[in-house]
């Protein structure tokens, strides 16, 4: 069956339309004696004007004559539900107000639209393409690529329960009702729920691992809408309220999903999209602001721990002539401290009968604390006279000590950790 016929007079003829879309009355070849001088468009065989009914449709068709040759137009048309398609689509378009015209071939033949749709003003044209058949993404990718070339537009139709090309090009999924009601969309069109925190400065979501907060980017999410008829959204496609959009949230790179929108819709993803940017813009501007002080805290760090170890180098290189210069001052064997303590500034203390006696390398941060605890006590009392005089005594090993722990110690540094000591120098 087909729905477009070539008369010999009149030309090309639609016979789905009362005037054959040629001013014709239908009745004047339908059954006439002797046949009316149709033929297919397609491969040139004669065909004969068939008046059926399917349900509540009243259809009138075109019929090859019997031994047809193979017929890419007849082949087109195979399939009731196919056929009903075409005529709903066509249907609804000039309910719309458009002009609808059935098998329209580009000027090279590389297409051919089951339903082209025209604007009243011819600035816009709709190719209303019901597939049926199984095809592969490829293939209905390259017809749409020649469409839009061409500066049609495209939708495709299908009642097919899987669609692998469902999200590859513009297109719909469409169901008819059991109990002959109209068809339903039931997939292709969906609708954009935003969602928003609270405070959008600040984002309740996760920061990426990023110290401070962030703007809030939108969690809004397409969602599908319920069926509807087929006549609103054909309506739609003509009026320009709904386009073919490629969904943009959420953002993948990867990602080619082809939806039918509002432009309501396209408004709230846009807000999303440019809120989501300006995230990524502070993530990255404070994500190089943090890398910068994480490498400024270890190079702090490495200097620190460099520091240190110099420290303990030069604790380590004075614990022997320390030692031997506070045997030589005092009369007796020190003793050194294994490690730098708190409370002598980091520094490593020696020690004398059992009391501190000098602190080698303390830091300087530390030693104010470190002179009040060496210097002696101003409450002490004066060593007596005639202990004095009669025999006199060694310098007291505290005031030696007090003065070289201000004025002799070498540069102070910070230090940590417990090296090992010398022999020589430590118990």
């Amino acid at each position: 069956m087909v729905f477009v016929g070539v008369h010999g007079e009149w030309g090309r003829m639609d016979a789905t339309q009362a005037d054959l879309g040629c001013g014709q009355d239908r009745g004047s070849i339908y059954k006439a004696k002797p046949p009316a001088p149709l033929t297919c468009y397609e491969c040139g065989w004669r065909l004969h004007l068939v008046h059926k009914t399917h349900g509540s449709y009243e259809l009138w068709v075109l019929r090859h004559a019997a031994n047809a040759p193979h017929c890419e137009a007849r082949l087109a048309g195979e399939g009731m539900a196919h056929h009903l398609l075409k005529l709903d689509l066509a249907h609804h378009a000039r309910a719309a107000g458009w002009s609808a015209e059935y098998e329209v071939a580009a000027p090279d033949g590389t297409r051919r639209a089951d339903v082209m749709a025209t604007s009243p003003d011819g600035t816009r044209r709709v190719a209303l393409e019901a597939q049926m058949a199984s095809i592969s993404i490829t293939d209905i990718k390259a017809r749409t690529d020649r469409y839009a070339a061409a500066g049609v537009e495209v939708c495709w139709f299908t009642d097919r329960k899987t669609v692998p090309w469902l999200d590859a090009v513009p297109s719909v999924q469409i169901a008819r009702p059991e109990d002959g009601g109209p068809v339903q969309i039931t997939a292709g069109a969906t609708r954009f729920d935003p969602e928003w925190c609270r405070d959008r400065a600040a984002c309740e979501w996760n920061s990426g691992g990023l110290d401070g907060p962030l703007p809030c980017g939108g969690h809004g999410k397409w969602s599908a809408v319920e069926p509807f008829p087929l006549d609103r959204f054909v309506a739609a496609i003509c009026a320009n309220t709904t386009r073919p959009h490629r969904l943009r949230v959420p953002a993948r790179e990867e990602s080619e999903t082809w939806r039918w929108i509002t432009r309501r819709y396209f408004e709230l993803e846009e807000e999303q999209v440019q809120a989501s940017a300006w995230r990524k813009q502070v993530m990255e501007h404070l994500t190089a602001i943090q890398q910068r002080q994480r490498e400024a805290r270890e190079a702090a760090e490495r200097e620190h721990m460099a520091a240190i170890e110099a420290l303990l180098q030069r604790q380590e290189a004075l614990i022997k002539p320390v030692v031997e210069f506070a045997f030589h001052e005092a009369g007796t064997y020190p003793k050194a401290g294994r490690d730098g303590l708190p409370e002598y500034a980091m520094g490593v203390p020696i020690y004398v009968r059992g009391k501190p006696y000098a602190v080698i390398c303390p830091v300087a941060g530390r030693v104010a604390a470190l002179r009040d605890a060496l210097a002696p006590s101003s409450s002490s009392p004066p060593p007596n006279a005639s202990e004095t005089a009669s025999s006199p005594r060694p310098r007291p090993a505290s005031a030696s000590r007090s003065s070289r722990s201000s004025s002799q110690l070498p540069h102070p540094c910070h230090r940590s950790g417990s090296p090992t000591r010398s022999p020589s120098g430590r118990p």
